[in-house]
């Protein structure tokens, strides 16, 4: 994940439009030399990390027993820029500061906690370590879709980890690739994912046409209420139904999350 607005065309596919009758051949060979000399991610954080003014600071006074209020504060006040350095300031419940200096250890344990306190929030669902986002009307309220893209972009250019928590699907739909890989485990509502798995065991064209009857309220939400011919059609009807609740119905707050008005959004960042 990169800066939104300027680095998503980066891995966008290139298209090269014929005006005559020019061959796919040469059209291939010119979309992939464009590629070729796109930059890397690398090279993009560290043009990034080049533009931090390290004789300017954000600060951060953080309580260790609520490391998400401090980090909210810190990035809602009105000083702060990312493309200053971040000065962490570690105290206990009594406000006593931890001794000594911000040399870069307590600003990378602070990002390396926010990571972990940024999993845990609401406006993620799923396993641990494959999560997904999903609408919460108290979050959307409170901005904090967009609060996590600026934390997530700020954690990886200022040397902090990734959100290495995301699920593969969801940074690939960000990064504007197709590939989708979920599975019925991935849905924590028992409800939905019974239903799910129901039809993945029906053994029966006749049972899998029973089940979309019985479920059919459930998958018209998703739009993949359907007449089903074949026995294998099971695999494609779950297939688009967890598409549409890991990525479609969850658009606006995927939307919210990549776009950071402050300049870092999480659309092409790396996330390991």
């Amino acid at each position: 994940m990169f800066i939104f607005s300027t680095y998503t065309e980066l891995y966008a596919p290139v298209v090269i439009e014929d005006e005559d009758s020019g061959s796919d051949a040469e059209s291939l060979s010119i979309s992939k030399d464009t590629e070729m000399e796109q930059p890397s991610a690398a090279n993009i954080i560290a043009n990034l990390a080049s533009q931090i003014d390290h004789c300017a600071i954000s600060r951060f006074n953080i309580c260790r027993s609520d490391i998400w209020d401090g980090a909210v504060r810190g990035f809602k006040r009105g000083t702060f820029s990312e493309k200053k350095d971040l000065y962490v300031n570690f105290s206990d419940d009594e406000g006593r500061l931890e001794e000594g200096i911000d040399m870069g250890g307590p600003k990378r344990e602070f990002l390396s906690l926010l990571m972990r306190r940024l999993n845990q929030r609401p406006i993620f669902d799923g396993p641990p370590e494959s999560r997904y986002l999903v609408y919460n009307s108290t979050a959307s309220r409170d901005n904090e879709y967009r609060l996590a893209g600026q934390m997530i972009a700020v954690s990886i250019v200022h040397g902090g980890p990734g959100p290495n928590f995301l699920s593969k699907d969801l940074v690939s739909y960000m990064s504007g690739q197709s590939s989708f890989n979920s599975s019925v485990e991935d849905i924590k509502d028992e409800v939905i994912g019974t239903v799910l798995q129901e039809i993945l065991n029906a053994s029966s064209l006749e049972s899998l046409q029973d089940l979309m009857l019985r479920h059919s309220t459930m998958l018209q939400t998703a739009g993949c209420f359907k007449s089903v011919a074949s026995l294998q059609e099971k695999h494609s009807v779950v297939r688009e139904y967890l598409r549409w609740y890991i990525i479609e119905r969850n658009h606006s707050a995927i939307e919210s999350t990549a776009a950071v008005p402050c300049g870092y959004g999480p659309s092409s960042l790396p996330c390991g």
